[in-house]
């Protein structure tokens, strides 16, 4: 395998890491952002991510002072994913729509209709689990 073979794969994998870290911040963002009026949504969300901080602080033994300190963290490093998932996006959805151009290339005519449903069965789904998604624009 060449060198150059061997950057891309490297550069290949950093950006697939880097938008899979994304998505994760995305998600939880999706966990920790609240709407300004209070519903039962954002009373959930609330909820785990107080449920979550209280896991960590009881499994750590964290103080006050210590959950006060890690509270603009978490916060800084929501927002921070979330600018960079913006920033990957375009790239991210190129490179699926590419994967999925390739495959549908090796499938006869029923395989690519039978795959065509099952994504988008798989995109209801996700879209079922708002928390849990990563939307493409």
């Amino acid at each position: 395998m060449s060198s150059g073979s061997t950057g891309i794969r490297v550069a290949l994998l950093l950006l697939v890491t880097l938008a899979a870290g994304a998505a994760g911040g995305i998600a939880i963002d999706r966990r920790l952002d609240s709407p300004a009026e209070p519903s039962e949504e954002s009373t959930e969300r609330s909820d785990r991510r107080e449920t979550t901080i209280e896991r960590f602080a009881d499994e750590l033994g964290l103080t006050i002072e210590q959950r006060e300190q890690i509270s603009p963290v978490l916060e800084d490093t929501r927002a921070r994913m979330s600018e960079v998932f913006d920033q990957v996006r375009p790239e991210y959805g190129r490179v699926v729509d590419s994967a999925r151009a390739r495959i549908e290339a090796i499938l006869n005519p029923e395989q690519v209709e039978m795959y065509r449903r099952l994504l988008e069965s798989e995109h209801e789904e996700s879209e079922d689990q708002p928390a849990e998604s990563s939307d493409r624009k």
